[in-house]
């Protein structure tokens, strides 16, 4: 019996032993594999979330490469496009003052104001005598140039709108020119001393660096004789094959920075210009480093970073690197512009590239905290409710201890080697767990997490996408298309023509255009045309074909209207290479009588007017030509009309009869010209007529906005012109 109770104390005792031993060990296992298991998964999460805020700065660091890059080539080729036209300008007038000077019995003489015993005011061109010229003699061979170098005077005024000095300076010492002031009382420069009695031309900078031009060329930055710095677009002129003086056009710097500011994609956006000198010409933000100052080269900046990038820049060289300018760091993206030697230059903050991903790894190291507090506090309800269970339930823990530490081991241990999946770079990884308890939970907020995560990326990648399709293409291309249009509408209001054109941009832009401008005081040029594309491309080259097809009308004016065409579209083939096209309407009427010789280039006929029969009807001919810049050596065929007094010419582009009404209407050519003759009957000017018909097509489809642009054109004419 002794035996029977001493066995049973023993059995009772090795029992409870080792059950409390049993509790004690799997307690402290618990804890433990708990303990370490949290450190695990927090340097899983740790790495994961290094790896997508490391991929999410090298995204944006590339995507904003590529942005700043891409917008800065394209301002500078525009900024070069602009200066190039200025050479063209210039060689044309060159060329002209010339064959005045070497065949002066073809042309009548003319006295312009002498500057230097009349007080000539701003916009008329005047004629100034050195007192060099006056101490050599003025004899009749030079009082008889002058007089026929100054009918040059019936072109300048054409350049005004472009240029605020014009000038031709002669070796004999006497210069022919034309200064528009700020104000148009104020005096030009050379009525006034001590300009007047000591001027010169041949002492000028931008005279002796023309002398050493063999063509067209822009001198470097100087002071001006209003005191302003200029820099002149200048060329030498050889009369009868022996040099004779410089000429050119002043071209203000902030006339440049004023170009760019219209051309910018955003106006946050940082830049400056730089000269071949490493001068800053202009800069578009505070800063006590880069700042316009004539002189200061600041490849010798204490900037060591900025220095570099200089140096680069005035090696014309074009790139993307990073800068500290006043001890913050900017990213740089610059490019050469051509023409003039110049370079442009973009900047962005760092900060600003990387404010995304920064605020990306905030976020989500908010959820990694909540995700990590969830599950620690689910390990550790785990491990407590299972110690409960252990100390009221002695004899099944000891029996199932084993089997009850793989249920809860196992799934987290699926866990940790899913998570390290997923921190490899499988973000398509979900845990899938067949438990329905807190381990479950776990996982379930994991991958949320990971969804969110995957959501995130993927929101950023379509925003970043947007923000580059919005920026570049809404707000560059219509704010180059809108200041590259004249808006001259005056011109023609002597000869009695009343003309007004407006352009209305739609969200995403095309390459619609208008233009006009007078060949000579009897001819004027009316076009209207629309480009192939979308963009900056189709921007690209609507400006490129309005310039092209403006410099051949006015370089070919003796030739007609369709071989003019035949030049130009040669000339846009060449170097098409986009395989973009141009459907254009063009004009040239006379101003006196009214005839007009047209050319329909695949563009909608526009409608005419006609004032004898009350009644008007659109200029469609048997034939329409090709449209522009597809093939080569394609004919072009003009034909005639006369516009009388009272007749119209209305023009417009498909944009406003593309439009349907909320219920599927169509604004068709009839709603068109019925809206067109109504304001004519209504006795409307031409700007009113365009506005009128604009909202016509608005009222009729119910909203302002258009998918396409919509350009508008009216001319009328209102009377008779006599006197030439």
């Amino acid at each position: 019996m002794e035996r029977s109770t001493s066995l049973r104390r023993k059995l009772t005792f090795a029992a409870l032993f080792g059950s409390v031993l049993f509790i004690i060990g799997f307690t402290v296992f618990s804890f433990s594999r708990s303990y370490f298991l949290l450190n695990e998964i927090d340097s899983l999460e740790n790495y994961s979330l290094n790896n997508i805020t490391n991929r999410a700065e090298k995204y944006a660091l590339r995507e904003e490469e590529r942005r700043l890059t891409v917008q800065n080539e394209a301002i500078s080729n525009l900024l070069s496009t602009e200066f190039r036209q200025i050479s063209e300008d210039v060689s044309m007038l060159r060329d002209t003052f010339v064959s005045f000077l070497e065949h002066p019995e073809k042309i009548q003489p003319r006295t312009l104001p002498n500057a230097l015993y009349e007080d000539v005011k701003s916009e008329p061109p005047y004629v100034h005598y050195s007192q060099r010229l006056l101490k050599n003699g003025l004899t009749q061979q030079l009082e008889k140039e002058i007089k026929a170098g100054s009918n040059i005077a019936d072109l300048i005024p054409f350049f005004t709108d472009y240029y605020k000095c014009l000038f031709f300076g002669s070796e004999s010492g006497y210069i022919i020119a034309e200064y528009v002031m700020n104000h148009a009382t104020d005096l030009v420069p050379v009525s006034k001393e001590p300009f007047r009695h000591t001027y010169d031309p041949v002492s000028r900078i931008w005279y002796q660096k023309g002398k050493d031009y063999e063509d067209t060329g822009f001198t470097d930055v100087y002071i001006a004789q209003t005191g302003d710095m200029t820099v002149s677009c200048i060329s030498p002129y050889f009369v009868n094959g022996r040099f004779h003086g410089v000429m050119g056009v002043d071209c203000s710097p902030k006339w440049v920075s004023d170009l760019v500011k219209s051309i910018a994609v955003d106006e946050g956006d940082l830049y400056f210009i730089l000269s071949n000198k490493g001068e800053v010409l202009f800069v578009n933000f505070d800063s006590d480093i880069i700042k316009v100052t004539l002189g200061v080269d600041i490849r010798n900046s204490d900037e060591k970073s900025l220095a570099k990038i200089a140096e680069k820049m005035v090696e014309h060289k074009k790139g993307f690197d990073s800068v500290t300018i006043s001890e913050k760091d900017y990213f740089v993206a610059y490019s050469p512009i051509k023409n003039v030697n110049w370079s442009f230059a973009s900047l962005i903050p760092v900060e600003q590239v990387y404010a995304p991903s920064i605020e990306i790894k905030s976020h989500l190291l908010n959820i990694k905290d909540t995700y990590y507090s969830n599950l620690k506090n689910s390990i550790i309800l785990v491990v407590f409710s299972t110690s409960v269970v252990v100390l009221l339930l002695l004899f099944f823990i000891f029996r199932r201890i084993i089997r009850l530490s793989d249920f809860i081991v196992n799934p987290i241990i699926r866990l940790t080697r899913d998570v390290n999946e997923f921190a490899e770079g499988n973000l398509d990884k979900r845990l899938q767990l067949d438990s329905h308890d807190e381990i479950s939970n776990i996982a379930e907020s994991f991958n949320s997490l990971a969804q969110k995560l995957q959501d995130n990326i993927n929101d950023l990648s379509v925003i970043s996408e947007q923000k580059k399709r919005l920026d570049a293409e809404v707000n560059v291309v219509n704010e180059i298309l809108m200041n590259y249009l004249p808006d001259n509408f005056s011109i023609l209001n002597k000869y009695g023509f009343d003309l007004f054109a407006k352009e209305y941009p739609a969200k995403s832009s095309g390459g619609d255009f208008y233009d006009f401008y007078l060949l000579d005081n009897q001819h004027v040029v009316v076009s209207i045309g629309d480009v192939s594309g979308r963009g900056v491309p189709s921007a690209l080259f609507m400006m490129t074909s309005k310039s092209v097809i403006k410099s051949f009308c006015r370089m070919n004016s003796d030739l007609s209207l369709g071989d003019i065409l035949y030049k130009a579209n040669n000339c846009l083939h060449e170097h098409n290479t986009e395989q973009m096209y141009v459907a254009l309407f063009i004009c040239i009427i006379d101003l006196y009588t009214g005839r007009m010789e047209y050319v329909n280039s695949g563009h909608y006929a526009p409608y005419i007017y006609r004032a004898e029969s009350g009644s008007g009807n659109f200029l469609i001919n048997e034939r329409i030509d090709s449209i522009m810049a597809i093939n080569a050596n394609v004919s072009f065929h003009s034909n005639n009309t006369v516009l009388n007094p009272g007749d119209m010419l209305y023009m417009y582009t498909d944009g406003i009869i593309s439009e349907n009404s909320l219920q599927e209407e169509k604004f068709d050519e009839k709603k068109l010209t019925e809206a067109v003759l109504n304001a004519k009957e209504n006795n409307m000017t031409s700007k009113e007529i365009v506005e009128f018909s604009y909202k016509s097509a608005v009222d009729f489809i119910g909203r302002d906005v258009f998918s396409d642009d919509v350009t508008l054109l009216c001319l009328r004419r209102k009377q008779k012109c006599e006197n030439k």
